[in-house]
């Protein structure tokens, strides 16, 4: 008699497979489809891209802060020197 796994007596036998002697995927409820190459790629592409929009997000923030640091600088420099005061 012939030993035949789990998934292939499952899923109908052995006119699934191909030879006896070779393992073979099985159509059915417990298979899973096998990863494919340009998917992992695209995955890869896409987390690439996450993390430059990251980076770029967080350079945007930074510049922005020292942006408003040197305004923030400017308007006590000018108000420290300015000739005439405010109140009169």
């Amino acid at each position: 008699m012939e030993r035949r796994g789990p998934f292939r007596l499952l899923c109908g036998g052995p006119e699934l497979g191909a030879d006896p002697g070779h393992r073979s995927i099985s159509i059915g409820v417990y298979s899973r489809a096998p990863e494919v190459p340009y998917v992992k790629e695209r995955r890869g592409r896409a987390v690439k891209k996450l993390l430059l929009v990251a980076l770029a997000a967080i350079g945007g923030l930074l510049v922005y802060r020292q942006i408003q640091a040197d305004r923030a600088e400017q308007d006590l420099w000018t108000e420290a020197t300015d000739s005439v005061p405010t109140g009169s």
